[in-house]
């Protein structure tokens, strides 16, 4: 018998699972960060234009990420109302 992965939808989830997203979310917000930060240096080195596709798609990740974090909190605080 297969078991089923549990996915992770806002609407049903506790506030237990929503800490736990924020938690994993926190994670990828700072790592995200620090890629920006190494692309950036290197692009101010070499001026390639591949660095700089990298930092753009970098800094939309991180505004997707913003956002997410965003709605979670948003999520939390209705469930404990």
């Amino acid at each position: 018998m297969k078991k089923h992965k549990k996915k992770f939808v806002l609407a049903e989830a506790t506030v237990d699972d929503i800490n736990k997203q924020l938690k994993i979310n926190m994670f990828v917000i700072v790592i995200l960060v620090l890629m920006l930060m190494l692309n950036t240096a290197q692009f101010m080195k070499d001026y390639s234009v591949l660095y700089g596709a990298l930092i753009a798609i970098m800094a939309f990740f991180l505004f997707i990420m913003a956002k997410s974090r965003t709605l979670l909190n948003m999520r939390k605080q209705e469930l404990t109302k």
